[in-house]
């Protein structure tokens, strides 16, 4: 995204308070809009890994897809992000909410707007994710998330946990650990509810 785009902001009470350029925001540490949508299958959760030439957390597994709300966008909108990422097309009715959750940093205060979708189609199917963004598709089963996000009761420790990744050409089996994945507040609550999505049968857990 570049540090020219347009972004809306807001006060402490969550008011609109006017619209700053997206490096402005960060430099000013002002509240703003970002879209987080996990994709989950019955078998797992598929993360992207960011390419190396991102300004942050470059090289790192992130939510499927994840962006700022532009200036003027409702929450909705932040589909687009799927769109430009990963070559994909949801409707919004098809989106399960997991809330609203606050990053509360110097250099960043963003309000997360948190979804998941189910989708079944196999790993080699992603083939129009953005190279440019997304280095490739990582995903890993429901107790290996549950594991990278710390979650309570997790069956791994710390891991490392197993995964496959997809680069748009072939696909390789590896292992993953929790301090690759970029940080946000809901993770530790998110993995049973991604596993419940999934359709996951929890009472084996």
């Amino acid at each position: 995204m570049a540090d020219d785009e347009l972004l809306d902001v807001f006060d402490e009470r969550g008011w609109h308070a006017g619209i700053k350029r997206r490096d402005e925001v960060h430099r000013d540490g002002d509240w703003h809009l970002a879209f987080h949508l996990w994709v989950v299958r019955a078998d797992g959760v598929l993360l992207q890994r960011r390419t190396m030439t991102k300004d942050s957390w470059p090289g790192c597994l992130d939510a499927t897809a994840a962006g700022h709300l532009l200036a003027g966008e409702a929450v909705r909108d932040g589909l687009r992000e799927a769109e430009e990422e990963l070559g994909v097309a949801y409707a919004f009715e098809d989106l399960t909410p997991f809330g609203v959750h606050r990053v509360d940093e110097q250099a960043n205060r963003e309000l997360q707007h948190v979804f998941g979708v189910r989708d079944e189609r196999p790993l080699e199917a992603w083939t129009d994710f953005d190279r440019v963004e997304v280095d490739g598709l990582v995903l890993v089963d429901h107790d290996g998330f549950a594991t990278l996000t710390g979650a309570r009761g997790a069956p791994n420790g710390d891991g490392p946990v197993p995964m496959r990744m997809w680069d748009g050409e072939r696909t390789a089996e590896g292992v993953v650990a929790r301090d690759e994945l970029v940080p946000a507040p809901y993770l530790g609550d998110l993995a049973p509810l991604l596993r419940r999505l999934g359709g996951h049968d929890l009472a084996q857990h």
